[in-house]
């Protein structure tokens, strides 16, 4: 089984607290937010690139613009942790909260936020996603496990 396929998708959880999370000399190079069609699917979804051939088509679910930027990454300096947030109806603006890297596991936590309290119905028109970039000269080995855990924020 490849890299590639180690990923694992977290049980989305839905919670107040978040606990932040960081690694010390190890920085995102960047980070894209935005919002696609849903797809149908019933659950969120979460990619890792190592190289090119992994993009898949989970590239084309996103902006032209995000589109373009994660096509031109140069992947023998990154690799990129993408999420997606189907199944999820209410999911609004959706942020990089951290992540750990720790014995080739790479943890990384968003946070989204839910409609107000009182409003009992919500319409998806829409489903959120994440692309995070990390240098792979500062993470200083390629992870072997990938997870994408997301938490509601009030």
């Amino acid at each position: 089984m490849g890299r590639r396929h180690l990923i694992r998708l977290a049980a989305l959880v839905a919670a107040l607290l978040c606990v932040p999370a960081a690694v010390a000399g190890t920085r995102v190079s960047w980070v894209i937010q935005g919002r696609t069609e849903p797809d149908g699917s019933q659950r969120a979804h979460a990619y890792f690139a190592l190289q090119a051939s992994d993009l898949g088509p989970w590239v084309r679910r996103m902006t032209r613009t995000h589109q373009a930027r994660v096509r031109h990454v140069d992947f023998g300096k990154t690799v990129l942790v993408a999420g997606f947030l189907d199944g999820n109806a209410c999911v609004f603006d959706l942020k990089l909260k951290g992540y750990t890297f720790n014995r080739g596991r790479l943890v990384v936590d968003v946070t989204f936020r839910q409609p107000p309290v009182g409003v009992a119905t919500c319409v998806k028109t829409s489903t959120s996603y994440v692309v995070v970039a990390f240098s792979r000269a500062q993470l200083g080995r390629t992870p072997t496990f990938v997870e994408l855990r997301a938490f509601a924020r009030s």
